[in-house]
């Protein structure tokens, strides 16, 4: 056999490889399938505290609600697992609406919750609503 034939003829390591799958696009496409899913997506802050929401015969669904405070049963507001003042909750209703221009409030309420301490908390960030606020129940059972 001459060198010429050797040449032109594959050995049996290089068929071997021609084999293989390389999988390095495959891997290129899901990493970028994921930081497109990571950066699209849209993280609610909870309020951070144990409430026990009161059942409600009607509902509706709250468009757009991403702006959560939650009023404990002693009248206490809450945002991102901080406690709030009501005086300071138009400025935290504010920077929340700038992160999500599109965003609604929604309040989460006990069921021993005083009416006043909600009636105060939508008075205090009626400024920055451009909806109704909408109040977090349980379904009935």
């Amino acid at each position: 056999m001459s060198m010429r034939d050797q040449a032109q003829r594959p050995s049996a390591a290089s068929q071997q490889d021609g084999s293989q799958i390389d999988l390095t696009p495959m891997l290129d496409v899901v990493f970028i399938m994921l930081i497109f899913f990571i950066v699209t997506s849209s993280f609610v802050k909870e309020p951070g505290i144990e409430i026990f929401k009161p059942q409600a015969t009607t509902t509706e669904a709250c468009e757009r609600g991403t702006i959560i405070f939650a009023v404990d049963s002693r009248g206490d507001i809450y945002y991102n697992k901080n406690k709030v003042p009501v005086e300071r909750s138009l400025r935290v209703a504010e920077a929340a609406k700038k992160e999500a221009p599109q965003a609604n409030v929604v309040i989460q309420v006990d069921r021993d919750t005083p009416a006043f301490a909600v009636e105060k908390l939508i008075d205090t960030v009626r400024p920055v609503l451009s909806a109704p606020p909408c109040i977090s129940t349980d379904d009935e059972a």
